[in-house]
């Protein structure tokens, strides 16, 4: 593959390698992605004549020839030849992950490898000498503000490995080209300290003359021999990173990396990271391997690839000194913690490797909710903190109708998909809250919400952000309304359960003959602008009608995708759905994937097309429109030449750049075999999980949601070449559907 900006990340930990070939260069820090700074990073080889050759992470040294990358899901590999001399030269970087292992996740430490092999034929290169058998290797750092030390091994004592140390001061405050200076203006900064070592696990290797890196000679051995330089590159940072205050008031609680209570410092990381790397290595690799045989398309596969890292990137795992366990997200350039919309995207992540994660984002959000008196209700917050400080929101306006309902559809499919009902049996007041705020909203009785109507979607036009009646937020709120009839009955609250049953029933029919104009649904209903004001400015729009009400949208199923994961009825009349969902992406589409609506069809963000995507695979088993390659299109745009943005989820009109909502594509995994759970399926049958995909191809689906991690049994739904399905390692009991001609058609 082409060079291009990488992330490597660990999962909380913040420790986080963004190679940046373009602009030669890694940017690094033990605390992460926009608290990093440009780390001049020497990896190569010195050629018989000693020309100095380096991968392009360096503004020092001749860079090799025909440089290329290729990633897999934990890991890149960077790949260079000596044309001269007939060498191939390959540097791994591994960030192990094993799901629900949190020592393997969080340890703040990446594998190095490097390996020569010979290349037989470089294009029509011709050598200028014969091929070397030995040729020593280099890895050097220089690091601005930084103190580098090079330590040699010492021969026949313990634990006494060549090493490279770094130490430096590091600022919490985030660094991102166009950050509106108001933002946050209230957050609280500091300098905290780090310090990495990288440790050569060849005991041979020496100190470069320049003191600030390691040389290590190797054979040029044939691809397989097993001989590498391995190394080990570890951080440490256990001071302050977090500053949490309670949103009922009170005393901040600071906040430490979670590793820390294993690993307190750098000599434990290393150790620890040494002790167990090949077990870490070997569980890393078996996953990397059950996602190199999944049948995914290359984009594809560069999408889920390149999403995941991005999301691990923005994680935070930390211990609170009040004794507290933290955990959150920050939404990529905008440094909001666990926004809840994002998080509804990225919630596919826990809920194929880690729903522990998502259960404890459902208790935190309950936290932030604020009375609704009208309603009798409560909002819930769009997010609980800006940078390195949290204790309430710092968005700029609510957007209660959207972020209510993903609360209350986030909570249902955890509980059904897990089968744990706890959160819901605290968190049941809120629960009722966040429903009775949903039930007032509308105001006529229409069907749609008229009130707290601004969305999410903030660089979209007026039809689409906060127009009143939105058919995305109608539908959404209906699935909200009929999950919290569902939460609310099992809660033993029954006579709100049933208002809200009454009201999905009274609403659906509702919302089919206002919005439903022939081959789409209406962006909105109420195409008058009079007196919308923008949730921006809280001005009115100038316009007399909302441009666009009766565009075609690809948000309209937008709150259906998980009640299909979790085998709940269908909505919306499902022909139309289809027809909704076919119409719009041929009428918004752009090079890069669609846009919000037919009327912009340039503002695309990766994730809600990702979105899109997954539902119409729910639905019909077939999606004809292969976006995943016009998406990838985009990135690689991005993260090439002068760009470098990471997973960025917008296109030009927009920033959202290392954002974690490219994990969304983890859905594929979902879809693709439309694996649905239902732990608490009623009567006789008990859990219920089925599949049923596609069945003209061979395929091969790893059900990780299925997984028994601690047990390492990972089940893989197999299409064979003549369409028969069967389940390999079967860890609980799927029913295959579509093996009849009356269930070929069933949804959910």
């Amino acid at each position: 593959m082409q060079l291009m900006t990488w992330t490597l990340s660990r999962l909380g930990s913040r420790f986080n390698l963004l190679f940046e070939p373009y602009k030669r260069r890694v940017m690094h820090s033990a605390v992460g992605r926009f608290l990093d700074v440009p780390l001049d990073l020497q990896v190569g080889l010195i050629e018989p004549d000693g020309t100095e050759r380096v991968l392009p992470f360096s503004a020092k040294g001749e860079l090799f020839y025909n440089c290329e990358q290729f990633e897999r899901l934990n890991s890149i590999t960077f790949r260079g030849f000596s044309e001269k001399y007939k060498l191939r030269f390959e540097f791994n970087v591994h960030a192990v992950f094993y799901p629900q292992d949190e020592a393997l996740c969080t340890m703040p430490a990446f594998y190095l490898e490097m390996r020569l092999n010979p290349a037989d034929r470089i294009r029509w290169e011709t050598a200028k000498g014969p091929r070397p058998d030995k040729v020593k290797l280099f890895i050097r750092l220089d690091r601005p503000a930084t103190q580098i030390v090079t330590t040699p091994g010492i021969p026949g004592s313990d634990g006494s490995l060549p090493r490279i140390d770094m130490a430096y001061r590091n600022g919490t405050r985030p660094r991102v080209a166009g950050l509106n200076p108001s933002a946050g203006a209230e957050a609280d900064f500091w300098e905290v300290s780090a310090c990495d070592r990288i440790v050569s696990l060849n005991p041979e290797a020496q100190v470069d003359p320049d003191g600030k890196g390691l040389t290590c000679e190797l054979p040029v051995t044939e691809v397989g021999s097993g001989i590498k330089w391995r190394l080990v590159w570890g951080a440490c940072c256990n001071d302050t990173i977090l500053k949490v205050t309670p949103p009922q008031g009170g005393q901040p609680a600071t906040g430490r990396f979670r590793y820390l209570k294993q690993t307190p410092n750098i000599d434990a990381v290393i150790a620890d990271a040494i002790d167990h790397r090949d077990e870490r290595l070997t569980l890393s690799r078996r996953l990397e391997k059950l996602f190199d045989q999944a049948s995914l398309g290359v984009s594809q596969r560069h999408l889920v690839h390149q999403g995941f890292q991005a999301f691990l990137s923005n994680t935070f795992w930390c211990d609170l000194a009040d004794g507290q366990e933290w955990y959150s997200v920050w939404e990529g350039s905008c440094y909001f913690h666990s926004t809840v919309d994002v998080e509804y995207n990225a919630s596919l992540f826990y809920l194929c490797f880690w729903p522990r994660l998502l259960a404890m984002q459902l208790y935190r959000w309950s936290d932030f909710g604020k009375e609704h008196s009208p309603s009798g209700g409560a909002i819930l917050s769009h997010d609980i903190g800006w940078a390195v400080t949290a204790g309430k929101q710092v968005y700029p306006h609510d957007m209660p109708v959207e972020e209510n309902a993903n609360y209350l559809l986030l909570l249902q499919t955890y509980c059904h998909w897990t089968g744990d009902l706890q959160p819901l049996t605290e968190k049941q007041d809120f629960v009722e809250k966040l429903a009775r705020y949903l039930l007032w909203t509308d105001r006529d009785a229409s069907g749609f919400p008229s009130e707290g109507v601004p969305n999410t979607i903030d660089d979209a036009s007026p039809a689409v952000q906060f127009s009143r009646k939105q058919t995305y937020l109608a539908v959404k709120r209906l699935a909200a309304l009929a999950a919290a009839a569902d939460l609310l009955a099992r809660a033993g609250r029954n006579d709100l359960a049933e208002l809200c049953r009454k009201t999905v029933d009274a609403d659906k029919p509702k919302i089919e003959k206002a919005a439903w104009l022939g081959d789409h649904y209406a962006v909105c209903v109420d195409r008058s602008a009079v007196g919308v004001l923008d949730a921006w400015t809280q001005k009115p729009i100038e316009d007399d009608q909302i441009q666009g009400w009766d565009g075609y949208s690809i948000y309209t199923g937008n709150g259906l995708l998980f009640p299909a994961m979790i085998g709940q009825p269908l909505l919306l009349d499902f022909q139309h759905l289809q027809s909704d969902l076919l119409a719009s992406a041929r009428e918004a589409m752009s090079p890069y994937g669609c846009g919000h609506s037919s009327f912009e069809p340039e503002n695309v963000w990766i994730s809600q097309n990702l979105w899109r995507d997954h539902l119409a695979m729910y639905l019909g088993g077939v999606w004809p429109i292969p976006f995943s390659g016009m998406y990838w299109d985009m990135l690689a745009m991005s993260n090439t030449g002068q760009q470098s943005k990471g997973f960025i989820d917008t296109y030009i009109n927009n920033n959202l750049c290392f954002y974690p909502r490219g994990v969304t594509s983890i859905g594929y995994l979902l879809a693709q075999p439309r694996l649905t759970v239902d732990r608490l399926a009623p009567g006789p049958r008990g859990p219920h999980i089925t599949v049923n995909p596609v069945r003209h191809i061979p395929q091969r689906w790893p059900l990780f949601a299925l997984a028994d991690w601690k047990a390492r049994k990972i089940p893989v739904c197999v299409v064979d070449v003549r369409g028969k399905v069967s389940i390999e390692g079967q860890t609980d009991p799927v029913v295959i559907r579509g093996d009849s001609v009356e269930e070929a058609g069933v949804i959910g």
